[in-house]
């Protein structure tokens, strides 16, 4: 049986292992644990898989926040991936869809995501999906703290 369910405490290891393929880093896994465990039961970050005859292919993240500049509810979709065995499959398309699903039952004015630029087969999806790209994303990173 293939669906797309919201993600459990269960789902953590093999979130994580779908995580660090997206980063092409491991995060640090007590780290990533406090994050999950605290977004899990956080009310505006929704955590969906795609799961097939028990086997998660797919993970993701949307987080439902009140932005000032666009006086309303925006839905950012933070981390989507499929397993690379798994892509072209259409498993991509149905997490998108509860996204935008999400976005709208939270009733925002849009979805929002942002893309690593060399990720660019994920531009394409996204594009595929209707959206379009009109900003950028400038990032600062604080190395004091072990992070980049």
């Amino acid at each position: 049986m293939e669906h797309v369910r919201e993600a459990r405490m269960e789902d953590k290891d093999r979130i994580y292992e779908l995580i660090s393929a997206l980063e092409e880093a491991k995060p640090d896994p007590r780290e990533f644990s406090d994050v999950f465990d605290a977004n899990l039961s956080n009310p505006s970050v929704f955590y969906f898989v795609y799961e097939e005859n028990q086997i998660i292919w797919g993970f993701v993240s949307v987080h439902v926040q009140k932005l000032l500049h666009h006086a309303g509810k925006i839905a950012e979709i933070q981390e989507m991936i499929v397993d690379e065995k798994m892509r072209g499959k259409g498993i991509g398309t149905l997490l998108f869809e509860r996204a935008k699903e999400t976005g709208r039952k939270n009733r925002c004015i849009q979805l929002e995501v942002c893309c690593n630029q060399k990720r660019l087969s994920s531009h394409e999806f996204y594009r595929s999906q209707g959206m379009t790209c009109r900003h950028f994303k400038f990032c600062l990173g604080f190395l004091d703290i072990g992070r980049g």
